[in-house]
């Protein structure tokens, strides 16, 4: 009787509390359950005014921006001018009513912005950061990101808005924006930023540590989500290569995770900031289950797990981020370079297959995306990670086949592609037709940042180059304006041997320490 009798109560009550309502003016209800993050009160790029500023003219993209010299190497000198044409084309200004605070690059795709290739676009970008500041297109994402630390991984170019809800694994992904600020400081000296971005960054790997993790602190993502969008990881009848995660611990998702944990301390201790003591122990943790669980002796590389902590068997480009969040002890980075090498699995003429050969489901024919294809990005990454562990002699050869090889197809296409063939030196296919042309984008990172500081072995820093000369013949850079303003030509006199010591001739505005190795 007593149950009857609160029913009706219950009942009662709800009837009157929406019996003074007027069912025209009832509002939907929506709710925010997740709370904000410490953090997000330090993020001052949210209410930035937009800032309005005229784009760079056609003409600043010849006579401003660096030249590559290399005798004997016309093909790579050209893909060098004509990837800074095509990046000066695609420059935009907030359209009128997004939530877009800065001009940024826009590459035709998905009419959006996406994290990974506005990342790498600043990697190359730096090198003409007089022209245009292609690191603050960061600040986009950053002014997008919500209270709880969420930061979308897609911005539509016509409203600067996520384009997923939250919840889908592919809203977020490709976390290198430690990676991306961290290289900006490297070359400019830009302290004042990284205290700026510290408490976003820090914030957005929080969210994604929250929501995207295994009961181990392993990650998940999906193929949108990771950025390699149809890599066959699992069964791909039963789930969806792009928008599923397979029930899978991502090897790829999880190391960047490491490498962005060890970014941010890095940022912290060169902004004079306190170190965080759950990054630290979430690198020592994932450490332990990579090369405890993820690496297969018998591939020699590492894998994602299956639900059941078994290797999944898909070998795949993302083992590579192993080098550069410098999972991989010295024995193991060495047998991933090996793999890199090897063209029985991942050598490619183009460079570096996304997939191994003899790995079921590899597309011979333009590679079909990431089931082969061969990416500018991730050679990129393979690459600095090589550099990163030690092995920068294994780094130069695979730049100077990645970088001639691109400029090859330059040559003989006249454009710069969104990926290449894993078979022959010619652009990548997606369904059988050939991918997004001009796409520079993410893919100047090969004929720009990997030709002057893999290929040619310069590094710059604030006030000062170290170069490491590998090439005989004459070579270098001209017309380079440093973020200092300091405008400098570096030039290597050809030699007839590696014996013979390099003469270097430099000019330059204002003093630079140049040391050659």
């Amino acid at each position: 009787m007593r149950t009857k009798t609160t029913c009706l109560l219950l009942a009662l009550a709800a009837a009157l509390a929406f019996a003074d309502e007027d069912p025209a003016t009832r509002e939907h209800q929506f709710f925010r359950t997740y709370g904000p993050s410490p953090l997000f009160a330090e993020n001052t790029f949210v209410n930035e005014e937009v800032e309005d500023k005229a784009l760079p003219d056609a003409e600043a993209w010849k006579t401003r921006v660096p030249r590559a010299v290399w005798d004997g190497h016309p093909r790579e000198v050209a893909a060098f001018a004509d990837a800074w044409r095509m990046v000066g084309e695609k420059l935009h200004k907030p359209e009128k009513g997004t939530n877009f605070k800065r001009n940024y690059v826009y590459t035709p795709f998905g009419k959006s912005v996406f994290v990974w290739g506005s990342c790498f676009i600043t990697m190359f970008g730096q090198y003409a950061s007089n022209v245009f500041p292609f690191i603050c297109q960061l600040d986009n994402f950053y002014a997008a990101q919500d209270s709880d630390g969420f930061i979308p991984r897609q911005l539509g170019i016509y409203d600067g808005r996520s384009q997923f809800e939250r919840s889908d694994l592919s809203s977020i992904g490709g976390n290198i924006f430690a990676w991306a600020e961290l290289e900006w400081y490297r070359y400019s000296g830009d302290k004042s930023r990284l205290r700026r971005v510290y408490p976003v960054l820090l914030a957005y790997h929080e969210w994604i540590r929250r929501n995207r993790t295994w009961k181990d602190g392993t990650y998940m993502s999906s193929g949108w989500g990771c950025g390699m969008d149809n890599i066959p990881r699992f069964d791909t009848k039963r789930y969806s290569a792009e928008f599923h995660h397979g029930f899978i611990s991502w090897v790829d998702v999880t190391f960047q995770q490491v490498f962005n944990a060890k970014c941010l301390l890095a940022i912290a201790a060169a902004a004079d900031l306190p170190r965080d003591k759950a990054l630290e122990d979430e690198i020592v943790a994932l450490t332990r289950i990579a090369n405890e669980r993820m690496w297969n002796e018998e591939t020699g590389l590492y894998h994602d797990l299956d639900r059941d902590g078994s290797p999944v068997k898909a070998r795949h480009i993302g083992a590579f981020w192993a080098l550069l969040a410098g999972i991989a002890p010295p024995d193991r980075a060495r047998r991933l370079a090996a793999a890199l090498e090897d063209p029985a699995t991942f050598a490619a003429p183009c460079g570096t297959r996304s997939l191994a050969k003899d790995n079921p489901g590899y597309e011979p024919d333009g590679g079909n995306y990431w089931r082969g294809g061969v990416w500018c990005i991730t050679d990129w990454m393979a690459v600095r990670g090589l550099d990163a562990c030690g092995l920068s002699d294994v780094a130069h050869r695979l730049a100077c086949r990645h970088v001639s090889a691109i400029a090859r197809v330059h040559a003989d296409t006249g454009t710069i592609w969104e990926s290449y063939d894993p078979e022959r030196l010619a652009p990548g296919k997606l369904y059988g037709k050939p991918v997004r042309r001009e796409f520079v984008g993410f893919s100047g990172v090969t004929p720009i940042a990997m030709l002057i500081r893999d290929v040619f072995g310069m590094d710059f820093t604030p006030g000062k180059v170290m170069w490491k000369v590998r090439l005989l013949e004459r070579h270098g850079i001209e017309n380079l304006t440093l973020p200092d303003g300091n405008v400098v030509s570096l030039i290597c006199e050809q030699r007839k041997s590696a014996a013979e010591k390099p003469v270097v001739r430099v000019t330059s505005t204002r003093p630079i320490e140049v040391v050659v190795e």
